[in-house]
């Protein structure tokens, strides 16, 4: 342990003093959209006898969208599915980690068992809580796996070294997180307001142990873009107008973080919302 905390603080005073522990930068800012669920996973799916819709059809349909708009402003970006396919969590950041993507962003809708309740409505963007003990031990075992099977092709000290970086990593892209979490949340209920006349309910940004997350090399999110249970939700995503708006606010709220992240002044002046 008192080896481990050794190599900690070596690798942060690298870190301090300027020495550089990553790849050279890239030259272009490249998104990663994640179109949450898949083939046999449905998701939450609303059946009212008449219709039935599932949540793996709307995300996969707003992030076609989001990555239209995306593309209009001129920045990279790439689906972990472009179409109805079955793709488990791990695979999805791991995607994202190989292309060196700038941001992350995972789309789902969200559902409640219980329709009478008044709230269960409205939009929540959220970043990954790694603060707890469920996440550090997950995070242990993704290490494994990238150092070899079940880690024991790999030395103590490689291991401890391995699971200090991503540890720094993480906490480095904690307020990127953020600050790209805020900005969306703001933008696409002020798009979805419009759309509403004032009738969506912002919900905040959270904090939460998605595994699909975990291990995002990246400021990443997942944004929760209503409430498929909730008609007045589900109206929105289910109309091309809705849609385009929702997918319009996203990539805006890309865009303003990527033009910040170009200056330190101006990350700094890019607002964070409150964090529940």
């Amino acid at each position: 342990m008192r080896k481990r905390k050794t190599l900690h603080w070596l690798l942060l005073l690298l870190l301090l003093t300027g020495t550089s522990l990553a790849a050279p930068p890239k030259s272009s800012f490249l998104v990663v959209i994640d179109p949450g669920h898949g083939g046999n996973d449905h998701g939450t799916v609303y059946d009212d006898g008449r219709v039935r819709i599932a949540e793996k059809d709307i995300t996969l349909a707003l992030a076609k969208e989001t990555t239209k708009e995306l593309r209009a402003r001129k920045i990279p970006v790439t689906l972990t599915r472009e179409k109805d396919q079955d793709l488990p969590l791990g695979p999805r950041t791991a995607f994202a980690n190989r292309l060196g993507a700038d941001v992350f962003i995972s789309i789902h809708m969200n559902s409640t068992a219980t329709p009478i309740v008044s709230d269960a409505q409205g939009i929540e963007t959220f970043i990954l809580n790694n603060t707890t003990d469920a996440t550090s031990k997950r995070l242990a075992q993704l290490e494994n796996m990238v150092l070899g099977s079940d880690g024991q092709n790999a030395a103590p000290e490689q291991a401890d070294v391995a699971l200090i970086l991503r540890d720094l990593r993480l906490d480095a892209n904690l307020a990127e997180s953020k600050r790209l979490a805020c900005a969306i949340q703001d933008s696409v209920v002020s798009s979805a307001g419009k759309a509403t006349r004032g009738s969506t309910r912002n919900r905040g940004v959270k904090q939460a142990l998605f595994y699909v997350l975990l291990g995002a090399e990246m400021p990443s999110v997942l944004v929760e873009a209503g409430f498929l249970s909730h008609p007045k939700d589900r109206a929105l995503v289910l109309s091309p107008q809705g849609r385009q708006g929702i997918a319009r606010a996203i990539a805006k709220a890309i865009d303003e973080f990527r033009r910040a992240k170009n200056t330190a002044s101006a990350l700094r002046a890019l607002s964070m919302c409150k964090v529940h």
